[in-house]
Order: C-alpha cells, then sequence, then structure tokens
C-alpha cells in the first residue's frame, strides 16, 4: 500500500487494534463488539496503570503501558515498520531516516490512536 491521508491510515490503525485485541487471552472465542473491546482495554489500562495516569497523564501513561508490551501489537523494529507501510502511513520504500522516526514515535503514536477511542465509545 502507498501513503494514504492521515485520516484514513489512522482509520487502519484503529481497525488493526481492534483485530489485535481479539488475540488477548481473556477476549480469545467471545466475539465481542468494538465497544466491549475498547472497555476491556480502557478497564485494564485503569487497573494496570491507574497510578501512572494520575502522576504523569493519560496520554504518557498510555505510551509507557503500551511501550512495555500490555497488548498484542508490533514491538519489533522490522515488524513496526511493515505495520505502517502496510496501514499506509507511509510509502513502501522509506529512507532510513524516516524509519527512525516512526521507530521513535511508534508507542506514543499507538497511544493517541487508543486513547481517540476513548473520545469516540467510552462512556
Amino acid at each position: 500500500m502507498s501513503k494514504v491521508h492521515h485520516t484514513q491510515y489512522k482509520k487502519n490503525y484503529k481497525k488493526y487494534i481492534l483485530e489485535c485485541l481479539e488475540t488477548e487471552d481473556e477476549l480469545i472465542g467471545k466475539n465481542l463488539s468494538d465497544d466491549e473491546k475498547i472497555n476491556y482495554l480502557f478497564d485494564r489500562f485503569g487497573n494496570e496503570y491507574g497510578f501512572q495516569i494520575e502522576r504523569i497523564g493519560e496520554y504518557r501513561a498510555m505510551t509507557e503501558w503500551l511501550s512495555g508490551l500490555a497488548i498484542n501489537i508490533p514491538y519489533t523494529y522490522s515488524d513496526i515498520i511493515e505495520l505502517a507501510i502496510d496501514m499506509g502511513s507511509i510509502d513502501n520504500n522509506p529512507s532510513e531516516a524516516l524509519k527512525d522516526r516512526v521507530i521513535e514515535n511508534y508507542f506514543s503514536f499507538m497511544a493517541s490512536v487508543i486513547l481517540s477511542f476513548k473520545h469516540k465509545w467510552v462512556a
């Protein structure tokens, strides 16, 4: 896939993250709605990282939580770059500098995508 507009690739990431949640041990085989997956994610985040949310804020806490591999999203250099290409956020042949930027900002970007769920679906 070639690079697409940010509104489209963010939708791609949202769909991808929701699919990743289906592989969480507690959710396998449950056939949950998107709302139920999102509620599970935020409940777990709050239970595991509530102390950090109060201390450093929700965005930084979510970034830190994800960087600790809290959910089943890619975490290796090559898998992160492949995901960025597949989602359309970068072109097929990114420069090394672009790859480095993607890696450096990956968990904070994923945190912003996940936190955008809260504003749309979570009560």
